[in-house]
This record gives C-alpha cells, structure tokens and sequence, in this order.
C-alpha cells in the first residue's frame, strides 16, 4: 500500500509536470503557478490548494528569493478509509462493519486561508522543520484531511445560485470558480468579458449574473480590488516608483490607478508610501 507524504522544499526555481494523489499545497516566502488543463492558479501565503487524485497540472516556481512549499499528499486507500470512517456510525466502526468509499472528488480550488485547516498546515510546516516521528505524522495526516472534510462546505456557496438541480448549482458553482482562479493569476493583464466567459465556457450576461450572486461584486470590481491589494502591497514593501508600480499591476493610467486607489483604500498612494516612512 502507497503511504501519504509529505513534499517540504525551498527553491527559486522548480518545474514539474505529472499526477499524483488527493493532495493540498502552500507555499510561503514566494509563490508557484499552476496549470490545470485551462485553468491557472497561483499560490501564495494568502492561500492554499486542493487537487484532486489523477489529476493532471504543471508547477512552475519561478521567484526572485526563496519559495517554501509544504504540499501534502493523501494516498487513494487512505483517503477511502477516512471517508467511509467519517460515513460510519458508531455502531459501524465496532462491528468493523464500515461500507467501503473509493474515495471522493472535491472542489478543485484556492482557498483563502483562515480557519483550522491554515492553522493545521502552518503547524504541520513548523513540525517538519523541526522533524516529525512516525506516529506523529499519522496523526497529522488524519487531522488534516478529516478537516478538510469536515470544513469542504463550499457546496452550500451553490445556493446562491438560482438552477432549480443540485448538480446543476454545482457545474455552475464550479465554473465561476475557474473565472475567478484565472483572473488571480492574470489581474494585471487587459481582460475582456469575452475572454473570461470561455474559461468559464458560459455567456457573458451568465458568467456576470452569478458572479455578482457568489461574490457580490462584477469581475471588473474583483479585479480591481485584487489590483489595488498589490498596489498597496509593493508600495508598502519595495522602492519600486507608485507610477512603475501602477503599471506592473495593469494600470495604462496613472491617473485611474491614483483614482481607484483612493476610492479603495481611503488615501492616496504618495500619502501611504509618506505615511509608511
């Protein structure tokens, strides 16, 4: 039987392509990009994310300092325990009388971190610094993934929606989640409703209605405000000049970035950086 691992590196520079088990990767320091089929993903400190088994993706690493990844992988026969146990009465479990699950298939995304599964991996990171035995790592394994079992409610974000079938919500839930995936990886580019609706492989007035209902906000809004974070992050922690700055985010105009960054942050970016010395 193939064991759960642990893949716990730092590196400027990594490439890999392939498949593997149920697992779920962070990274600190830095950030990766992935390339699921059509779908992109980047992953920093902000966030975390879960792959499915066989799914096939490319990571690529390509930062100016260190990255530190801590992905952990769940084997097939693992996870199937896991769920048919969490799927089990009490009864059940005594009688070894546990009907057996092939596992299962869970939103494949980025999740922000906040809750117990971020504080599970920042734990588990420490740990492994420091050298985990044996039977600590089982415990950890199983800590893990029955939370995110357990914490893998995204489901009930589908009720937003307005589709009359469940698995209907679903599809639609999980398109709208490929549209906001990509534009996490490309806000600093000139994107088009167009463009976004393919990736979503919905209409434009679709794609724009349930995004609204999900986020409560337009994909323009959306990418606006992921813009301005990163604006407000590289004035904040670099010498970069506020113009350079508004145009590595996707600005054409320094104009609208200073207007839209007021509008968001309640200043304007020369007052933060003067603030910020």
């Amino acid at each position: 039987m193939q064991d759960n691992f642990i893949i716990h590196q730092k590196a400027k520079t990594y490439q890999w392509t392939g498949d593997c088990f149920l697992s779920i990767k962070s990274f600190y320091g830095g950030k990766a990009d992935y390339q699921v089929r059509q779908r992109e993903y980047q992953v920093d400190q902000t966030n975390f994310l879960i792959l499915n088994e066989c799914t096939k993706y490319r990571l690529t690493i390509d930062t100016q300092k260190e990255t530190e990844s801590f992905c952990v992988f769940f084997s097939p026969e693992f996870v199937s325990k896991v769920v048919s146990d969490l799927n089990s009465s009490d009864e059940q479990l005594l009688d070894f009388n546990v009907k057996q699950h092939k596992g299962i298939k869970l939103f494949e995304r980025n999740y922000h971190h906040n809750g117990i599964v971020s504080e599970l991996l920042k734990t588990g990171k420490e740990k492994s610094n420091l050298g985990m035995d044996e039977l600590e790592k089982d415990e950890f394994y199983l800590q893990l993934l029955s939370t995110i079992l357990h914490q893998n409610n995204v489901l009930n974000n589908t009720n937003l929606l307005n589709s009359i079938k469940k698995s209907t919500r679903e599809e639609l839930y999980q398109r709208i989640l490929y549209v906001k995936d990509f534009i996490d990886c490309n806000y600093h580019r000139n994107l088009r409703l167009k463009e976004l609706a393919n990736i979503g492989q919905l209409s434009e007035n679709h794609l724009l209605r349930n995004f609204n209902r999900i986020f409560g906000c337009t994909p323009f809004q959306y990418i606006s405000k992921k813009r301005i974070q990163e604006g407000k992050r590289q004035i904040l922690e670099t010498n970069k000049t506020i113009r350079e700055i508004a145009f590595n985010i996707g600005y054409s105009s320094f104009g609208n970035f200073s207007n839209y960054f007021k509008s968001i942050v309640g200043q304007s970016p020369s007052d933060l950086r003067k603030s910020d010395i």
